[in-house]
């Protein structure tokens, strides 16, 4: 299963969607046509009106394109990036890994057009395998971001998906005890999980969080000073990773190389 195949990937985009204003403003939008916000009361033109976070599933994507470049999207990707770096809680279960959440996000905007900092570009990048993608999902994600003819910011782009109704049809079901056969399109993992892992395991998700979580700490062994009372030493390369010797740098760098970007 590609990107936006399976429930998993509708469910998050749904959630996605409502946390971006998306639904205030088809309910705005269905009261201006006169229309109503009640499912049960809606009419034609209310049923033409469907604003989302995906510009294939959307009946106005420049509308919500706009919407999300006013500062709106550089707010979401704050949030979830600030969850994908914060250290996992043991007691808080999390219905999606926050890293999935966190790219499934960039492709949606992508699917819009919208304009995607570079910081983001940059991150997505360094964990877009990270988070539990299926293989034809990833391969979607690393021709978005590296090319050829990747993503371009005010271009919509292409992932060419099937629809859910189209992977849908296209999955030999098999009938229930009733005769008949679901039409919810599941990932090996079930309806929260895609089966590939998640980013728990990721050694590159283990730095950045340490890397937050603990800037002022050697990369490597965690003591905040270094040889003989002096400064920790930076990483030459990134200026971002700190060391309490050039021995902790080297342990760490199979590591820290990963998601190490040059300043110059």
């Amino acid at each position: 299963l590609g990107l936006f195949q399976s429930d998993h990937d509708l469910d998050i985009m749904g959630d996605l969607s409502d946390e971006a204003g998306c639904n205030q403003l088809e309910k705005d939008a269905k009261i201006k046509t006169g229309g109503t916000t009640s499912e049960s009361e809606a009419g034609d033109e209310d049923d033409r009106i469907y604003y989302c976070i995906h510009g294939g599933y959307c009946s106005d994507p420049e509308l919500v394109r706009k919407h999300l470049d006013s500062g709106v999207l550089e707010k979401l990707i704050k949030e979830k990036e600030a969850k994908l770096l914060a250290i996992p809680d043991p007691k808080k279960y999390e219905w999606h890994d926050p890293c999935y959440v966190y790219v499934l996000l960039g492709a949606c905007t992508m699917t819009l057009g919208c304009q995607l900092p570079d910081s983001y570009i940059s991150m997505l990048k360094k964990v877009y395998r990270e988070g539990g993608l299926m293989p034809d999902a990833q391969k979607q994600m690393h021709k978005a971001l590296f090319g050829p003819a990747g993503y371009q910011n005010g271009v919509p782009y292409d992932f060419r998906s099937k629809s859910l109704v189209e992977t849908a049809n296209s999955t030999t079901g098999q009938p229930n005890s009733s005769g008949f056969i679901g039409m919810n399109v599941i990932g090996p993992g079930g309806f929260f999980n895609t089966g590939m892992g998640d980013s728990t395991t990721s050694e590159i998700i283990k730095e950045l969080r340490s890397k937050h979580d603990k800037p002022g700490a050697c990369g490597n062994c965690g003591i905040e000073n270094g040889q003989d009372g002096r400064a920790l030493l930076n990483c030459s390369r990134c200026k971002n990773r700190k060391y309490c010797s050039k021995e902790c740098q080297k342990k760490h760098w199979k590591v820290h190389k990963k998601v190490c970007d040059s300043v110059g």
